[in-house]
């Protein structure tokens, strides 16, 4: 098992999007949410994707709606349009990964989503690219388990994690992302999987690290705690180990 017993997957849980409460206007993914982690020590989970000119931003959704007051695709815009977009009604815009990535400058560690790019073929790539020269702790994760191939390739040092759930809707790929058919050619080195759908069969994650995603009560941190080594969450503050806890 490459993930070390001092790595922030076992020891540090993940804030997802940031520390974030639009009630106190911090939205998801934005500075505001990351500068709230960083002051408490969690780790950081954010999502890359690409813009139209072939920018690498911050952002969950594939659509605008939810998060702005814009509409259409991610993908769809330029930077500099997406540039004159508030987050959730704030002055807060969308940040672009390599800024992030100075921003953070190795404070606290990181979870990096690889979002799913069907129209583009390197996000990876140019991903890596950008991690080269950053010193900070950080982790990769996608729910395509192409993409960990990729993340082999371009960042081997990096540790690698396979995204997974229990889809509602039956299809190949989710049959095989909620099952892992493909881990014994990806071999990731922690599994990320739905808090909903945990127990997960110790049988297929073998010494596998698991964390638990999303976490967003005191109650549901207490049901699955003893069921993951580390769990992703929002509006509770989950303790931090130690590495004396370890």
């Amino acid at each position: 098992m490459r993930v070390q017993k001092d790595s922030f997957l076992l020891n540090v849980p993940v804030a997802h999007r940031g520390l974030h409460d639009i009630s106190k206007g911090i939205p998801e993914n934005s500075y505001k949410a990351f500068d709230e982690a960083m002051t408490a020590g969690y780790a950081i989970e954010t999502d890359i994707r690409f813009t139209a000119d072939g920018k690498i931003v911050l952002f969950h959704d594939d659509e605008l709606s939810r998060l702005t007051d814009g509409n259409g695709k991610v993908y769809d815009k330029t930077y500099r349009e997406l540039s004159a977009l508030g987050l959730k009604g704030t002055t807060e815009r969308i940040p672009l990964f390599s800024e992030f990535l100075e921003h953070v400058g190795g404070k606290v560690p990181l979870l990096i989503e690889i979002k799913d790019q069907p129209e583009r073929s390197d996000l990876v790539k140019e991903a890596a690219a950008l991690l080269k020269s950053y010193r900070g702790e950080y982790a990769l994760q996608a729910f395509n388990p192409f993409y960990l191939l990729q993340m082999k390739k371009y960042a081997p040092d990096a540790l690698r994690g396979q995204l997974g759930c229990f889809y509602g809707k039956f299809s190949l790929k989710s049959y095989i992302i909620k099952n892992m058919n493909l881990n014994f050619m990806t071999n990731p080195d922690f599994i990320s999987y739905s808090i909903s759908d945990l127990p997960f069969p110790k049988a297929r994650r073998k010494d596998t690290v698991l964390l638990g995603w999303t976490v967003r009560s005191e109650d549901a941190y207490a049901h699955v705690k003893d069921l993951v080594d580390n769990v992703i969450f929002e509006n509770i503050r989950p303790p931090i180990k130690h590495k004396t806890d370890a």
